[in-house]
């Protein structure tokens, strides 16, 4: 469950207000927290972990004022991006002169390595709330334009932003019931779709793919989602993308692609990560091998040594022992 990371009241603002980052400084960045009214503070924020991410929901009855400058920024070099999704009441962020309002059910980022200004204020009701997830802005370098403005405000109520923010709020609240690695993988596929919803929104769609790109996509996702088919073949995967089989081997060849090597090479990868993971190991090999969709156990030992180097036996009993051999980089044939 969240647990308490930061708590400010009209009692003790004065000298807590310089201790939001928590201890030793591990939490945000450096800036300057100040109440609209000092005499009516009451501000709380909760930490929830997911692996190695930070999930924080911030809850006040009072309004708050957060500048990051230039001298803070300078003091600490911290890089990260804020992903903000307001619940009750607005966020208002200034950044270069330009001012952008962030009311409930739409979501923005700020980037610590940038001066801005926020104000954080309740509803009529008196409620702020929002939750906020601290990411590392050399995780996103990829995915967000460096010019995508500091506070402009994305819409959460529909879409793929709207399940992202159910499923955060769900990780907030049930960490203590997931696996860590289970719930850092979720949360990293849930910004990787945050950061792509938001740069779509924000004018910066992703490339465009040509109709060959297309096609070679729909193959490999075809693939992908049924390489454990022992009689997957390309006529079947012709007809569940909509294209003649003539036309699939054209564009598979044109591109220096063949259908079978794309089909062992999934079968192998999956088979390599059912052999290193320890809650298969009840699985006997040649279990795996069916898994995957080879027909012949003795088949899919003879590919994976060509793969690999090794027997997949052999492979797994050192990986068991902690000396996994690094993966050979011929391709099976």
């Amino acid at each position: 469950m969240p647990v308490p990371a930061f708590t400010m009241t009209a009692a003790n603002q004065e000298y807590r207000r310089f201790e939001f980052r928590g201890k030793n400084n591990n939490d945000y960045y450096e800036g300057d927290l100040r109440p609209l009214e000092p005499a009516e503070v009451d501000m709380h924020i909760e930490k929830s972990v997911a692996g190695n991410y930070a999930i924080y929901k911030l809850t006040s009855r009072s309004g708050l004022t957060f500048r990051r400058s230039w001298n803070h920024i300078r003091s600490d070099k911290t890089d990260v991006t804020v992903f903000w999704f307001v619940r009750r009441g607005r966020i208002t962020v200034s950044y270069a002169d330009i001012k952008h309002v962030v009311s409930p059910h739409e979501c923005c980022i700020t980037r610590s390595s940038r001066p801005f200004y926020m104000e954080l204020t309740p509803d009529k009701a008196g409620v702020l709330d929002a939750m906020h997830v601290v990411v590392p802005s050399h995780e996103l370098h990829s995915i967000l334009s460096d010019g995508l403005e500091a506070g402009r405000p994305f819409p959460t109520s529909k879409g793929d932003l709207f399940v992202v923010e159910r499923v955060l709020t769900l990780l907030f609240e049930e960490d203590d019931q997931l696996d860590s690695d289970i719930a850092e993988q979720l949360v990293s596929t849930l910004l990787l779709g945050l950061g792509k919803s938001i740069a779509r929104f924000g004018g910066n769609p992703p490339p465009r793919l040509s109709v060959v790109e297309k096609r070679i996509s729909d193959i490999s996702g075809c693939i992908n989602r049924h390489f454990v088919n022992p009689d997957l073949n390309a006529r079947m995967v012709a007809e569940k993308c909509g294209i003649s089989l003539r036309y699939l081997c054209h564009i598979l060849k044109k591109n220096q692609l063949s259908f079978s090597n794309l089909v062992w090479e999934r079968r192998m990868e999956r088979a390599e990560q059912w052999l290193r993971d320890p809650a298969m190991q009840h699985h006997l090999v040649c279990e795996i091998a069916y898994l995957v969709g080879f027909k012949s156990s003795a088949h899919f030992s003879r590919m994976f040594k060509s793969r690999f180097g090794i027997a997949p036996s052999a492979y797994r009993d050192l990986n068991s022992a902690g000396n996994a051999p690094e993966m050979v980089a011929s391709g099976a044939k």
